[in-house]
């Protein structure tokens, strides 16, 4: 059996490493060839953009430091954000099979990342199926938080949006180590958040102080954490089943052991409900 990625070393890693690291058993060989993959490394300033809609990929993107989104602005010139891109996260992993952008992407904080050349995607499941596994996972996990971004679009009040979305990023975050077991910085503005969950910012202003009333949140210096996490997972309809692992590794590093007992927390009391 190949060795197992050893998450106490998480500093060694890349984001991306560490989060498949979390659900396939890869080999040191694995391992190496998938970093050395990331050695063509590019800074964008917060605000830049990365790619235009209707402009052509020329190659994946690898998430090392950093947020990002992609959004597209309506001839209204109403934007409507679509994904919010962390650590670890690809942009363009389907690139081999539309070249073409249908969104806009825009680093959201300063931004780190790796740019991936389509044929060494290719390579990947040539060579390394366990590898191209957990890619394959990846894109499934990024269509399963779009799905259920369109059920709070649809089915869901605006505090229950902006409350799941804010347990969402919360996971996400736990999974890379980006998160503590109390909270996390959230590096998004209000305007953002409406945009992202189809609100006016006058809305989103209201209901983040309505939650922060009820003690469901607490936000102090872009800190978010959650005072009462089963009534906050109740209020907002939250189960983190669409994040997880097909994991057949383990999250078994002590540096790792109490954030993994928050997901496990954050996951029970979701059944519960």
């Amino acid at each position: 059996m190949p060795e197992a990625v050893q998450m106490a070393t998480q500093g060694a890693l890349s984001p991306a490493l560490r989060r498949l690291g979390q659900c396939v058993l890869l080999s040191q060989q694995e391992i190496d060839f998938f970093e050395g993959m990331q050695n063509n490394v590019v800074a964008y300033k917060r605000g830049e953009t990365m790619l235009e809609d209707g402009q052509p990929y020329t190659c994946c993107f690898c998430i090392r430091s950093g947020w990002a989104i992609s959004y597209r602005i309506t001839a209204a010139g109403r934007r409507q954000i679509v994904s919010v891109f962390l650590p670890g996260d690809f942009i363009g992993l389907h690139i081999n099979f539309s070249r073409q952008a249908i969104f806009s992407i825009d680093a959201l904080t300063d931004l780190d990342v790796a740019l991936i050349e389509p044929m060494r995607l290719i390579e990947i499941h040539q060579k390394f199926p366990i590898l191209a596994s957990g890619l394959d996972w990846s894109a499934v996990r990024n269509l399963n938080i779009l799905g259920e971004h369109n059920v709070s679009m649809g089915a869901r009040t605006a505090d229950q949006r902006i409350l799941h979305f804010l347990l969402e990023l919360w996971c996400r975050l736990l999974l890379i180590g980006e998160a503590s077991s109390d909270g996390f910085v959230l590096r998004m503005t209000q305007q953002q958040l409406a945009d992202a969950l189809g609100l006016s910012l006058v809305h989103t202003n209201k209901m983040l102080k309505a939650l922060e009333r009820r003690d469901l949140i607490a936000i102090e210096n872009r800190m978010v954490s959650v005072p009462d996490l089963e009534a906050a997972i109740k209020e907002a309809d939250f189960d983190p089943a669409f994040l997880e692992t097909f994991r057949t590794a383990s999250l078994a590093s002590t540096g790792y052991e109490k954030l993994d007992e928050r997901l496990e927390q954050i996951a029970n009391i979701a059944e519960k409900n």
